[in-house]
């Protein structure tokens, strides 16, 4: 069984997080198992990368964000990035939340604080290996 540094070294994805705090914590996480880790500060910053990175394999989409919402965000890029995972995390868990952020485009949603283990989890049921 590959670990997750063999299976996800290589890969490259973003992080579209304002906060400074949440958005190292994520990092470091993320480049812990073999990640390159971009950064999108706003939703349209991360609308922007998506179009200019194709490698990117994952999103991970704050609700929150200047100039536009990650859920605003989600569904501007979900128009054209369909098969792009997108996880909208949150500190607002609640029904309507997470109907919005399925109704955006994202296909999965996490409530923060969010702990590595979960992370991980989520990371490795959304990001296919390719063939």
């Amino acid at each position: 069984m590959l670990t997750f540094k063999e299976r996800f070294g290589g890969y490259t994805l973003l992080i579209a997080e304002d906060n400074n705090e949440n958005f190292h914590y994520l990092r470091i996480a993320c480049e812990r198992i073999g990640f390159e880790v971009l950064r999108a500060k706003t939703g349209a910053e991360s609308i922007r990368i998506c179009d200019e990175n194709s490698n990117i394999c994952l999103i991970l989409m704050d609700g929150l964000m200047p100039e536009m919402t990650g859920y605003e965000a989600a569904g501007m890029i979900r128009k054209n990035h369909s098969g792009l995972p997108i996880i909208l995390l949150t500190a607002f868990v609640s029904q309507t939340s997470i109907s919005n952020a399925i109704a955006s485009g994202c296909n999965d949603y996490m409530a923060k604080p969010i702990g590595v283990k979960e992370l991980y989890e989520a990371i490795n049921k959304w990001v296919v290996k390719p063939n």
